[in-house]
């Protein structure tokens, strides 16, 4: 809601105010009531009083000069009248507790009717047809009637013998013109209440419950005043529904202050207007419990009723003190809470100027003017709630989008960094892939002079050596280096397949050592297989050393029977396997001249983790096992 809206609710409600006051005192028909003599003649007969009119003094009793202990006897003459055009009449009164009335025909002299109503009477007690502020009467206009009227006012107040005859069809206008009123003002409260309890199940904002129990006591305060509460609720006990009815005042007193001390953070603001603030919250409740049990116990009310002008004087002094002691400490937000606690104050005071003033009477109106105040101070309390939180979703707002900026900031100078580091990355990655490349050449270049050097003795030289076995293995080591340094290579030195390894192992070795393919070769291989580059020179090396001794020493020359190798290799879940065994001579011992040779294998198996067995007789058998997990 916009603060400039806030204006023209009020003055609705000021007119609202005034269409109240004036439906209060469009009586029609005031009867002015001679005063009798509180009972002192012992006698409570109304005939007595009818025929004894010597005792009824002149009305000259000011009123709220009446004794408010005494029981009263009212004389009224109802005269033939040419203006009384209608035959059921209503006469009406106010907030008088008990009253009781008889109808005496004055030619008969007999009491054609007897009556009881008033405020404390239970409700079976009242007679049909009349209500607790009001007697409904049969009369015939043609004839004069006395009504007595026994008055008993125990509220503690100087009674208010205003008595008002009028139609039916004008009291019930009046009383519907009233009765809308007040329907309009309090479905005002309801649909206000219904509004806070929305946005606190929206926002949860705290204030929105102080408010809400503000709006609500004080509502049900004003209705409490009523005579509709004490009907509907306390039909047969009306003293209690009177006097509990204060109780919802001191709530909504209460939830005020509460909502003081939240909205403004006074404990923070002023730790001196907090203490005070929690005291006189302190003196609220107590006075409102001593008060129930005081009013209930004596129906003094109007004891109770001037203690409320203390408590009232002294809200007003620290609310006033309060706001201009902190007035350069609050923000605009919570200024518009000094705005609604002006109108607070100004409904108190005028309060107790009318109870002041007028007495019990001013039960009239206080009501419409609870109401009235309630929904202005309401209002602007919502409208000042309303700011802060928009105050607050600004300021999140803003401290979000500079968290952002802030984040931001943060992010594109990390990300300069980052870049940074790229780039240095990548040169040096570039300058580390220009380094393999170099190491990768000389490697070539170095194996590749080791094995030409070995091929020139191994072809002869001067000397006349035609081929030297050991220079003839070397070769084959070196060749299996440079294949495998070859296929790392290949594949950007990270993985190669053993299948492929092993093919040009077994053809380099064949066309060496066994160029017109006399023995025969086995392979069975597992296809795709990728071994680790730290462990692919060693297995090329074993694979090696095992085909190079059976072309050496597994086959003579004069065997007859046919040559054959067999080399399987098959992988499982866990493990690799390699099964190599050939149909040549054996042995029953490891051959000497070999010997070197086999415990190069064991050494090589060793060192990639391998286990390996050899059966040596009826041709050489080797099984190696390798695990995969070691290889990692």
């Amino acid at each position: 809601m916009k603060p400039y809206l806030v204006t023209p609710f009020l003055l609705f409600f000021f007119l609202v105010a005034s269409f109240t006051g004036s439906a209060n005192t469009e009586r029609a028909a005031h009867i002015s009531t001679p005063l009798i003599a509180q009972e002192q003649l012992n006698e409570d007969s109304p005939l007595f009083y009818y025929h004894n009119k010597s005792i009824f003094k002149s009305p000259q009793a000011k009123p709220g000069k009446y004794d408010a202990k005494g029981i009263y006897w009212l004389r009224i003459n109802i005269p033939a009248s040419r203006d009384l055009k209608r035959k059921t009449y209503v006469l009406s009164f106010n907030n008088l507790t008990y009253v009781d009335l008889t109808l005496i025909d004055d030619r008969t002299s007999l009491a054609i009717e007897n009556r009881k109503s008033g405020l404390f009477r239970p409700l079976e007690e009242i007679t049909p047809g009349d209500d607790r502020n009001h007697f409904t009467l049969e009369l015939d206009v043609t004839k004069t009637y006395t009504c007595l009227l026994k008055i008993e006012h125990i509220k503690g107040y100087s009674p208010q013998l205003d008595f008002y005859i009028e139609d039916q069809l004008s009291y019930l206008k009046r009383q519907q013109k009233e009765s809308n009123i007040y329907a309009f003002l309090e479905g005002a409260i309801i649909v206000l209440l219904l509004y806070i309890a929305l946005a606190w199940l929206v926002s949860r904002y705290r204030p929105y419950i102080w408010i809400f129990t503000f709006l609500m006591a004080l509502g049900l305060y004003s209705f409490a005043l009523q005579k509709e509460f004490i009907d509907l609720f306390f039909a047969e006990n009306p003293r209690l529904g009177w006097t509990i009815s204060p109780i919802f005042y001191r709530i909504g007193t209460i939830s005020f202050y509460l909502l003081l001390l939240d909205f403004l953070n006074l404990k923070k603001l002023s730790p001196l207007f907090y203490k005070a603030a929690l005291l006189i919250c302190s003196l609220v409740i107590s006075f409102a419990v001593i008060s129930l049990i005081y009013c209930y116990s004596t129906s003094n009310y109007f004891l109770s009723n001037r203690i409320n002008f203390i408590l009232g004087a002294i809200h007003i002094a620290y609310l006033s003190t309060l706001f201009i002691y902190n007035w350069k400490k609050i923000n605009a937000t919570q200024r518009f809470l000094a705005y609604g606690t002006l109108f607070f104050a100004v409904g108190i005071s005028l309060i107790i100027a009318m109870l002041i003033q007028m007495d019990e009477k001013s039960l009239l109106y206080i009501p419409a003017v609870i109401q009235l105040f309630v929904l202005s101070i309401t209002i602007i309390f919502l409208v000042a709630i309303r700011l802060r939180i928009r105050k607050q979703e600004l300021e999140y707002h803003k401290s979000i989008e500079i968290r952002v900026e802030e984040r931001t900031a943060e992010l594109n100078m990390a990300n300069t960094v980052l870049n940074k580091q790229q780039s240095e990355l990548l040169e040096k990655n570039k300058y580390i892939e220009t380094l393999i490349d170099e190491l990768n050449h000389r490697v070539k270049n170095n194996l590749q002079l080791l094995y030409s050097l070995g091929s020139l003795y191994r072809t002869g030289d001067k000397n006349g050596l035609t081929s030297n076995p050991a220079i003839q293995e070397m070769q084959s080591r070196i060749h299996t280096m440079m294949l495998v340094n070859q296929l790392l290579v290949y594949n950007k030195g990270n993985k190669l397949k053993l299948d492929q390894l092993v093919v040009e192992t077994i053809s380099y070795l064949q066309l060496l050592y066994d160029p017109q393919k006399r023995i025969a070769i086995d392979l069975y291989c597992v296809l795709d297989y990728w071994i680790p580059t730290h462990i692919s020179t060693s297995l090329g090396l074993i694979i090696t050393e095992l085909l190079t001794n059976a072309y050496k020493y597994a086959f003579p020359n004069d065997r007859e029977k046919s040559p054959k190798i067999t080399l399987d290799i098959k992988q499982s879940t866990d493990k690799l396997s390699i099964l190599f065994w050939d149909n040549g001579v054996g042995s029953d011992t490891l051959i000497a001249h070999s010997s070197l040779g086999i415990a190069l294998i064991r050494d090589l198996a060793r060192q990639i983790k391998g286990e390996i067995s050899i059966n040596h007789k009826n041709g050489y058998h080797y099984q190696f096992e390798f695990k995969k997990g070691v290889w990692k």
